[in-house]
């Protein structure tokens, strides 16, 4: 046999020059001229990250299959695990990482792109489960570029059987974080990848659900430079932050750590990361993830004008959506609308404040503050509701109600009043979620459920912190002090048993996790719909009552 040339350099495919191999893979395969992060083998990523000969794979005798009969499929798998080596495009196991017991996944680019199908799924789904079996995080290094075409809608279900593993993993208390690498896209994306409670990305990678050459050829656009990049959605709230390779393995120990940290365990939590974090590396390379939000932190993220509105999930949520207006008394109140709707078949009433995306907007909606006719327009739908049937979901979103002297003479505080009455006691299902500001009686009038939920950057409070402290401190300036005393934020607030659930924004409620977002909404809305089934008015109505008894 001849010898077998191993090629000494290189060329970083960002700046063009040629490079030493092995100097590259020294550096964690990141070009040592440019910083270009090259992908990554399934067995280069374990050794990065778990403790030497720690990792014990999982699940490696699923067999493949051709669910759809795909012609030349065999054959293309089989050349996939000649030339990456692996048996599947993921690999999943247990590991130690500084002596952390963890499971990890790593997907391979090499073995058809990362793309997902029945295994793919199959193995992803059996480690969640098993990691929620034996109470262990989980991290899973994404690399994608979608659903697995020969498989067709085989490779879909799997986005949705994905999905429901890492919920039952995060009902029981578990950690579950996803690195993103070149690229994440399609499926994997908008399934297992964006579920993390921490969601990371490697500089540099391509991230998004459609890919550049699709959008391209689907529609002719051609993105703008860096708008699919991990920088791009770490800039738009998407990814907690940005992971470089030589802080990896202590940033997976460092959720283990405080994911799970107590009084009991704090001493050794800090020993341990003292070891292994530099003191200065805490403090400079804070980007690799995005600590709680302070209560006035949320304030200030909620009155974002560029926050999304109702306006925004309503189409990922309903079907068919056709507004109503006017209250039959005054006028047509644009800071709340309200819509007849389908979801999934199933007529729904539609409640929403709305505040506005520009200046035009807000004044035209009154910044979402109602006026009585508001209110009064949507007690007419609900009533409407009741009379047919309808369950109804509120969107709330309001700083409070309008206080003028217009609003005075209209009757506010009776129409609010009122509005509370005829809530407490609607025969049909009612869902209310805090999707913003919840200010006040005015946020209250429309969020008289059988269950609240809450946008975990969502706020609900007595009246604002600024009229808290002007109130209390005589001091309008101590908003901020006052809104960490308020006890106004989705945790306190389900702490408080105010709330029954909280709404995960993915990083943070803006244009890129709108769809997310809805999509989550709407599965949940169908889960409280359905646990009304077969229950009469009365009852429907009584328990509504006794949620509000019991404060």
């Amino acid at each position: 046999m001849g010898n077998v040339t191993i090629e000494t350099e290189i060329k970083c495919p960002k700046c063009k020059k040629m490079i030493n191999r092995d100097r590259a893979a020294k550096n964690k395969y990141v070009c040592y001229e440019c910083g270009y992060y090259f992908r990554v083998k399934t067995h280069n990523r374990i050794r990065m990250v778990a403790d030497r000969k720690s990792f014990q794979p999982w699940f490696e005798e699923i067999e493949e299959s051709n669910p759809l009969k795909y012609e030349g499929y065999e054959e293309k798998l089989s050349e996939a695990r000649e030339k990456s080596g692996v048996k599947e495009a993921v690999t999943v196991g247990e590991c130690e990482i500084y002596g952390e017991k963890a499971v990890i996944g790593i997907c391979e680019s090499k073995f058809m792109m990362g793309s997902m199908g029945h295994v793919v799924g199959e193995k992803v789904t059996r480690a969640i489960e098993k990691a929620t079996e034996l109470r262990l995080p989980v991290f899973l290094f994404c690399c994608s570029g979608g659903a697995r075409m020969q498989e067709g809608i085989v490779s879909l279900m799997q986005m949705a059987k994905t999905s429901a593993a890492i919920k039952r993993h995060g009902e029981a208390g578990l950690l579950y974080a996803t690195i993103l690498t070149d690229p994440t896209t399609g499926g994997v994306t908008a399934s297992f990848a964006m579920l993390g409670d921490v969601i990371m990305a490697e500089p540099g990678a391509l991230i998004g659900f459609a890919g550049p050459r699709v959008i391209k050829q689907t529609l002719g656009q051609r993105l703008p430079d860096g708008f699919q990049t991990a920088e791009f959605l770490q800039e738009h709230g998407f990814v907690d932050g940005i992971v470089r390779r030589e802080n990896l393995k202590k940033t997976l120990y460092f959720l283990i750590t405080t994911h799970r940290c107590s009084e009991g365990n704090y001493a050794d939590f800090k020993k341990n990361i003292d070891f292994h974090f530099e003191p200065t590396e805490i403090v400079k390379e804070r980007s690799f993830l995005t600590l709680p939000r302070t209560a006035w932190e949320k304030v200030k993220t909620v009155r974002r004008v560029d926050r999304p509105a109702a306006t925004d999930y309503i189409p990922y949520i309903f079907d068919y959506v056709v507004e109503a207006h006017g209250d039959r008394y005054y006028g047509d109140d644009k800071a709340l609308v309200g819509a007849v709707a389908f979801l999934d078949g199933q007529p729904m009433t539609v409640l929403a404040d709305v505040k506005g995306k520009d200046f035009a907007e807000c004044a035209r909606r009154n910044y979402g503050m109602p006026m009585p006719e508001g209110y009064r327009k949507a007690l007419r739908l609900m009533k409407q509701a009741e009379k047919f049937n309808r369950p109804i979901i509120s969107f709330v979103n309001t700083p409070g109600a309008f206080c003028g002297v217009e609003a005075e003479e209209r009757g506010q505080g009776e129409a609010i009043a009122r509005n509370l009455l005829e809530m407490s006691a609607l025969k049909v299902p009612v869902l209310c979620i805090l999707i913003g500001e919840g200010g006040s009686g005015g946020a209250l009038a429309t969020a008289v459920g059988n269950e609240v939920w809450m946008m975990e950057n969502a706020t609900y409070s007595i009246l604002s912190p600024e009229g808290f402290a002007s109130i209390l401190w005589k001091d309008a300036d101590r908003a901020r002090e006052a809104s960490e005393v308020m006890n106004i934020t989705s945790e306190d607030l389900k702490r408080l048993g105010v709330i029954e659930r909280i709404v995960p924004e993915y990083g943070g409620a803006d244009q890129s996790t709108v769809e997310a977002i809805g999509g989550y909404l709407k599965e949940h809305i169908k889960e409280f719909l359905q646990k009304y089934t077969g229950m009469t008015g009365e009852q429907i109505a009584e328990e509504r009552y006794e949620r509000f008894r019991k404060y």
